[in-house]
């Protein structure tokens, strides 16, 4: 009054009060407008409406006579919108739909929207919608003036009203139009109301541009979790007001789905709670909150996270989410009030100025006092244990340095708090809680009372405090009273094991909030214990122990099959009957080698999973960070870095430190030296050192002859020319018949790996010097500084290459059928591949081996279904597609677009009956052909072919279809083995359990490996089985479709491993367990299986005239043996 402001209370002095609680029991009951229901105005029913639409009609009318915009050709160009389109979104719960058409004519764009809902008569229906230029984007107000629509709530929606619950037109002008517009139905009348999205739980949208509707169906056939991720991009990148709270509400609905979560999903919850937890996301931005709301939404937030990790089987799901719980706080929905309360009370209680009313000026107090109120937050026990600080010396800094030492936040950070959506009230220029706070020790008491109050509510995550927390929550006595027993021998290294007891016995309970932060925390108290010890200075019986403890703790984390069928090894062997040998023996040694290989992979694996994981959404987060119109950019360094960083944080991790410090002991226990030898390579390699993440595409001028060290290898690489070794760590070692591992001897490249990392860090510091490497008689590398005169060998590629300057790939005739059974393979050699015709040359007699029924689809036959005139669009798009050298999007493009005539369909299943291998009814088989033939665009073909001067044109696939055998086990045999020092008349034999696509394809582990001889000696085991997966047939069986190009077994280059296999129904892929598998404890089977495999070798050889082979095959059930394929040795 008066331009003053007046604060009036009720008498007496008091607040009002209004009893919301009697209020709502007391009032009377609203009647119902919901959809499909029955309300006090009526019966619901679809409104009627006129059968004809005649607006809508002569809109069609007038589109149709203007025309349509030409389109371009080819679906990766980019089109003019139509001139009509049209769509129906069924409502949520089947209530109803709604039918949409947009019409472009005379330069406008009309919207026709009508509502098929079931509603009572009174009840009006209401689009509640914004524009968007893409979808998913932000709401926005129409750029021009709407006709029929209000501006409604943020400014960034309008709502109209669907005239008599049925039909509206929307007018847009050309130039205004939008991508699209997102809506939601709103529904009111008769005292309720309610709101209704589609069926699948999303805004409708109806897109006005032709990308906006191809973005949409993009964006309907994305991958799990693109939706999250775009989400959480937007949210913490764009959005004008964002705040923790609202994150923390984000992240507990996305837990709180009844659909269990993915691990893109969990990965994204794990990214922004860590990255928001360390301060590199904004927690403040012009957004306020109750202090009970965030106090609710911290403990619900709980809730659903127990929930969430409860409800997974998805052991990399498990490992997110724990991750994720360290970030959370434990909340307390009955202490918001009593943050707020509670300043007030001390403010009060010691006379500090409030707002309008009187007393002590601290501006430091009334800033935090205004936060407390509308952003409280974690961070605040910092500021608060910072204040006690200061309270205690009286020294400002002392504030600063506690909150930037607990809570990351500089001064300048707690400076800009004035302007996240509270008021500053300093009135003299310094901002938010940049203030130094005035002296009141007489605060002392009460504000240590009130961090209790803070940690209540924020915090309550360290140990102590969950262990009373969980108090009545606990199984049973026992386990309580070892909680804290725990937490009072917490740096004790004897705690570990009651650590690994206690949480076993509160794994049933993990469905509890408070259960599953106490044994989050638990976890984190282990692997802090377990860091400080040393176990470089352990014997190695206490390391395997001390391991032994690591992985029960990790089991119960996980629950992870895999990991515990490599556990269920681990113990057989170092708990149980040490599979029958002496402790510490060579054999031992053996065994205990692949029951650490087995557990080192799974390991591996969860923390380069996750690592990759999290390192996607930090970069989805930095490339949103980078975007036009983005408010706030995340900091690229911290980002780079994340997904590595927080995998470093997982248990894991001391499981492969101790293996680190173990293998080698084991491996010198078997007799075995550091170095493993793959392929012996030239007479001499000498080379200059150079250090390298991975092998590159192409080497750099200048560069060769290069000794390649590499961080580590997949075994899908090619060798460039140039280099003349590649060494590399033994927990990156390749399988003797990867494609790496057949490129190396190919072209006589030194290939080795080693396991001593004292070896490794040498050979780092050797980096840019010239050295002759040489091989000692037990296969170990050495090096030596070569002579000024001793020349530099090249590669067998650069050799190739400086000859000839490109390959000679032989170019094959047209194509003489459509496909060729196997009877035909011979008589037709220069149309099929080697895979086809090494097969046909095999001719067993009966009781000796098998080989399956097959047939080929010939070269030439991929281009001929290029030039069928149904293709004409397809071939040049395909051509576009290539130029860009996108090879993914060619990929998938063959896949998804090429036509097969009916011709084609109709020879294969014919040809494939015949041969007794009929396809199965029903199964999309042509798909996998269409995929070999797309594999000729893979990144290492396409790279190889650019290597050793391949043009495209000169590269042909054939496709060689069989059923696939239902294998127990899989083998491959070199008839005269490769390895350095072996007897000439000796075979290399490896056997994997499964399919033979986890031996070929270089999957992690090893296989069984045995030199076998002549005369009956006892097979020489060089390492057991240690995959963890294995690949098996699937139930009812299928057909594989195997590439077979006329670019292998070539002079000077092999090209087997280039192109792709793929089978018609994928095979599942399913953990082995080694701990009762007679490949391993079984030795008459074993080396009856070893011995029959070598037999089978030298009848193969002997089918070529003695020619030594690679063999590849499969061990049926019943015991009978398939040759699947045979070529000559590499």
């Amino acid at each position: 009054a008066n331009g003053q402001e007046h604060w009036l209370k009720a008498t007496g002095g008091k607040e009002f009060i209004i009893d919301v609680e009697e209020l709502v029991q007391s009032a009377p009951p609203a009647p119902a407008a919901l959809a499909g229901s029955q309300s006090a105005l009526g019966a619901a029913r679809v409104a009627e409406r006129p059968t004809e639409w005649p607006e809508l009609a002569a809109a069609l009318v007038a589109a149709a006579a203007g025309g349509a915009p030409a389109k371009k050709k080819g679906k990766h160009k980019k089109q003019a919108a139509p001139a009509a389109l049209k769509g129906t979104s069924e409502l949520e719960g089947n209530l109803g739909r709604i039918d949409w058409h947009v019409v472009r004519s005379d330069g406008s764009v009309s919207v026709f929207v009508e509502g098929f809902v079931p509603l009572a008569e009174g009840v009006q229906l209401f689009l509640h919608m914004g524009c968007q230029a893409a979808p998913g984007g932000e709401w926005e107000l129409p750029e021009e003036p709407l006709p029929g629509t209000t501006p409604f709530g943020d400014g960034k929606a309008t709502r109209t009203l669907l005239v008599d619950q049925a039909r509206i037109v929307l007018k847009f002008s050309e130039k205004a139009a939008p991508g699209g517009l997102a809506f939601v139905l709103y529904i009111t009348g008769g005292g309720g109301e309610q709101w209704l999205k589609t069926n699948s739980g999303t805004d409708f949208a109806i897109p006005l541009s032709e990308d906006f509707a191809s973005a949409s169906v993009a964006s309907a056939s994305a991958g799990p979790g693109d939706d999250v991720a775009k989400n959480f991009c937007d949210s913490e990148t764009k959005y004008d007001n964002w705040s923790h709270f609202q994150r923390l509400c984000m992240v507990k609905d996305l837990c709180s789905r009844t659909k269990p979560l993915n691990t893109a999903e969990s990965a994204w919850i794990a990214a922004v709670l860590r990255l928001a937890n360390q301060k590199s996301l904004e927690w403040y931005r012009k957004r306020g909150y109750q202090p009970k709301d965030m106090a609710q939404c911290q403990e619900a937030l709980g809730g659903a996270m127990a929930a969430a990790v409860a409800a997974s089987a998805t052991p990399t799901v498990r490992a997110l989410l724990r991750l994720a719980v360290r970030a959370c706080p434990r909340g307390s929905a009955s202490g918001g009030d009593a943050i707020r309360h509670g300043i007030l009370n001390i403010m009060r209680t010691h006379g500090i100025r409030e707002g309008h009313r009187p007393g002590i000026e601290c501006k430091f107090i009334e800033q935090w006092h205004q936060k407390l109120h509308t952003n409280s937050a974690p961070d605040d026990i910092a500021i608060c244990e910072g204040y006690l600080e200061f309270l205690k010396s009286g020294n400002p800094d002392d504030l600063f340095r506690i909150v930037l030492e607990r809570a990351k936040i500089t001064r300048e950070d707690m400076g800009k708090m004035a302007t996240c959506g509270f008021v500053d009230h300093t009135k003299n220029g310094e901002q938010g809680l940049n203030v130094n706070p005035k002296h009141l020790p007489q605060l002392y008491d009460d504000m240590k009372g009130y961090l209790g109050i803070l940690k209540h509510v924020h915090g309550g995550t360290d140990l102590k405090d969950l262990c009373e927390a969980c108090k009545g929550q606990y199984p049973d006595p026992g386990s309580e009273s070892m909680a804290f027993a725990i937490f009072n021998e917490r740096d004790s290294p004897s705690v570990l094991g009651k650590i690994v007891e206690l949480r076993s016995r509160l794994e049933p309970q993990l469905f509890k909030r408070d259960v599953l932060m106490l044994d989050v925390a638990l976890e984190d108290q282990l692997r802090l214990v377990a860091e400080r010890s040393d176990v470089s200075t352990m014997a190695r019986d206490d390391l395997i122990k001390f391991m032994g403890t690591l992985l029960k703790d990790l089991k119960l984390s996980r629950r992870d099959p895999s990991l515990e069928m490599g556990m269920e090894l681990f113990s057989r062997m170092t708990e149980g009957d040490l599979g029958g040998q002496e402790r510490w023996s060579a054999a031992w040694c053996k065994l205990m080698l692949s029951a650490c290989d087995r557990l080192s992979i799974v390991c591996a694996g969860v923390a380069d999973t996750i690592a990759e994981l999290l390192q996607t959404c930090c970069d989805r987060l930095k490339e949103a960070g980078a975007r036009p119109g983005a408010v706030f950019t995340p900091d690229a360094k911290v980002l780079a870095a994340f997904g590595e960083e927080t995998a470093r944080c997982l248990s894991e991790r001391l499981i492969a430190q101790c293996l680190r410090g173990l293998q080698p002991q084991l491996r010198r226990g078997a007799g075995l030296g550091p170095w493993e030898l793959v392929s012996a390579g030239a007479d001499k390699v000498i080379g200059t050192i150079v250090t390298m993440k991975a092998l590159p595409g192409e080497l750099p001028a200048g560069m060769a002859p290069c000794i390649a060290v590499t961080e580590t290898l997949t075994g899908w690489e090619d060798i460039p020319a140039g280099i003349v070794a590649v060494l590399l760590p033994a927990a990156h070692a390749v399988d003797v018949l990867s494609h790496v591992a057949i490129r190396a001897r190919n072209q006589k490249v030194l290939l080795a790996s080693c396991d001593d990392e004292a070896i490794l860090k040498e050979l780092h510091g050797l980096s840019g010097t010239r050295l002759k490497l040489s091989l000692s008689p037990s296969g170990d590398v050495t090096w030596s500084a070569p002579a000024k005169d001793e020349g530099a060998v090249t590669s067998e590629a650069s050799k190739a290459l400086a000859a000839n300057g490109k390959l000679v790939v032989p170019k094959p005739p047209p194509p003489p059928s459509m496909i060729l059974a196997i009877s035909e393979f011979v008589k037709n050699r220069k149309s099929i591949g080697g895979k086809s015709f090494h097969l046909a040359e095999l001719t067993p007699k009966a009781g000796e081996y098998k080989i399956p029924p097959s047939a080929t689809v010939p070269f030439g036959m991929f281009e001929e279904v290029l030039k069928d005139p149904m293709n004409d669009d397809f071939r040049e798009e395909l051509e576009e597609l290539i130029e860009q050298e996108d090879w993914a999007k060619v990929r998938s493009f063959v896949v998804d677009e090429l036509e097969l005539p009916d011709k084609l369909e109709a020879a294969v299943l014919a040809q494939l009956t015949s041969v007794g291998a009929p396809l199965l009814a029903d199964v999309p088989w042509q798909r996998a052909m269409k995929g070999v033939w797309a594999s000729k665009w893979t990144d290492r073909a396409v790279s190889s072919r650019k290597q050793m001067g391949v043009s495209e044109d000169a590269l042909m696939l054939a496709v060689l279809a069989q059923p696939l055998e239902p294998a127990a086990y899989a083998f491959v045999i070199h008839t005269r083995s490769p390895m350095t020092n072996a007897n000439k008349e000796d075979a290399l034999v490896e056997v994997v359990v499964g399919l033979g696509e986890s031996l070929v394809s270089n999957s992690p582990g090893r296989a069984l490996s045995a030199s076998v001889g002549p005369g009956g000696a006892a097979p020489e085991l060089h390492t057991f089985p240690s995959k963890p997966i294995g690949v098996f047939t699937p139930d009812g069986g299928t057909h594989i479709f195997r590439s077979d190009s006329n670019g292998e077994d070539l002079e000077g280059f092999a090209g087997a491993g280039l192109y792709d296999s793929i089978t018609v129904v994928d095979c599942p892929n399913r953990p082995v367990n080694y701990a009762s598998e007679p490949l391993i404890f079984d030795a008459k089977f074993r080396d009856d299986l070893l011995r029959k495999l070598f037999d089978l070798g030298r009848l193969v050889e002997a089918n070529f005239n003695g020619q030594p082979q690679d063999i590849e095959g499969a061990v049926l059930k019943d015991g009978s043996l398939v040759v699947l394929q045979s070529r000559p040795q590499v």
